[in-house]
């Protein structure tokens, strides 16, 4: 008989965010193979998805359709809700708009828990560790986008389930065609992508800059106007002529900003994984990462580590850093490409189709 796989996309409808990207890689690569699992395996994919996203990954595979009223119906009273029978439901976040368990197994794939780790209130953090004990309690079955994270909640959460790490994938930027966003003056520039939020260590790579005159820093990425605020402030406060706020880019002004940069920088204190020092690594570039949560395990030895963030010694970071690769630039180039490939989307949607039907003969 044939096993239904449900597979909880609903994230895509917040495109240029790593949940989404997740979701679509994953989607664009179980699609590809949906056939040939549904004849070798007799396993069918349904992906639960926003209404615009129907046919989006072609006819191997169905779809059903997602929306707050319906996940608000599924989460209390389901009863009221037609959905289709789910063998195994992959839900694809830890905190998904879905809460209860809709299937005989249940896979949560958990990113992070870097609320530990970015110093909010006792109440905000009690809230969010009962999310995810609610969410351990759905689960049958875990997996983990890093070795971190996995560490991670079994550091804070009593967990006895299946589990494996899958890593996330990493979209080659280096073979995309890319656009030159507006707003750039130079050619030459030091690159940080990210979130404008205080977790992120902006401000601190912004006033890097005022020890480092001679170089050019572009800051990309999600940030209110608070957030633009507080770091021209940061700017004014130092007086500098060499840092360009650009803001919020799309897919092809990201990929042109990987591969024109002269290095990286990525200073979280908490991610799960982190994309953007491993996209940025696709296209052989330096990067330098703080010593935080999960960036070790994706830069390895081929990034460079700030000791500490005060702008000056990070500059200092930067300016040795710089002069290395510029020494033995083939060899640091070579080490790059080498630890970003062990991060595949393939592999990764190979990790996952194993684990289904590892999860489905165990039943």
């Amino acid at each position: 008989m044939t096993k239904n796989v449900g597979i909880y996309l609903y994230d895509l409808r917040h495109p240029f965010v790593g949940l989404s990207e997740f979701d679509d890689n994953i989607a664009r690569r179980l699609a590809a193979k949906a056939k040939a699992v549904k004849e070798q395996d007799d396993i069918r994919f349904t992906f639960i998805v926003p209404q615009n996203y129907v046919g989006r990954y072609g006819e191997d595979v169905g779809y059903y359709v997602l929306n707050h009223f319906r996940a608000l119906l599924l989460n209390h009273v389901p009863s009221l809700v037609a959905l289709p029978h789910f063998d195994l439901l992959h839900l694809t976040q830890q905190q998904p708009v879905v809460r209860r368990r809709l299937a005989p197994s249940t896979l949560l794939t958990i990113h992070d828990v870097n609320f530990f780790h970015n110093d909010i209130s006792p109440e905000k953090e009690r809230r969010k560790v009962a999310r995810i004990e609610h969410m351990l309690r759905v689960a049958t079955h875990l997996s983990f986008i890093s070795q971190f994270t996995q560490q991670d909640v079994h550091d804070h959460f009593t967990v006895s389930l299946p589990e494996r790490v899958v890593h996330n994938g990493v979209t080659r930027h280096d073979t995309l065609a890319g656009r030159r966003p507006e707003g750039l003056s130079s050619d030459s520039y030091l690159l940080m992508l990210s979130g404008w939020d205080r977790k992120k260590n902006v401000d601190e790579v912004v006033s890097m800059m005022a020890f480092l005159p001679d170089k050019q820093l572009v800051v990309a990425g999600k940030g209110s106007d608070s957030d633009r605020q507080r770091l021209q402030t940061v700017i004014d406060r130092y007086h500098l002529t060499n840092v360009t706020l650009l803001g919020m880019v799309d897919e092809a002004e990201k990929t042109w900003l990987y591969q024109h940069c002269e290095a990286f920088l990525f200073t979280s204190r908490s991610e799960g994984f982190g994309l953007p020092p491993a996209e940025a690594m696709t296209c052989g570039k330096p990067v330098f990462l703080s010593r935080c949560t999960s960036l070790p395990e994706v830069g390895g030895e081929a990034a460079c580590y700030f000791t500490d963030l005060s702008p000056q010694t990070m500059a200092a970071t930067v300016s040795d850093g710089l002069r290395q690769w510029k020494s033995h630039e083939a060899a640091c180039r070579d080490a790059v490409l080498r630890q970003v490939a062990q991060f595949d989307w393939d592999k990764a949607a190979d990790a996952y189709l194993d684990y289904y039907v590892d999860i489905l003969r165990r039943k």
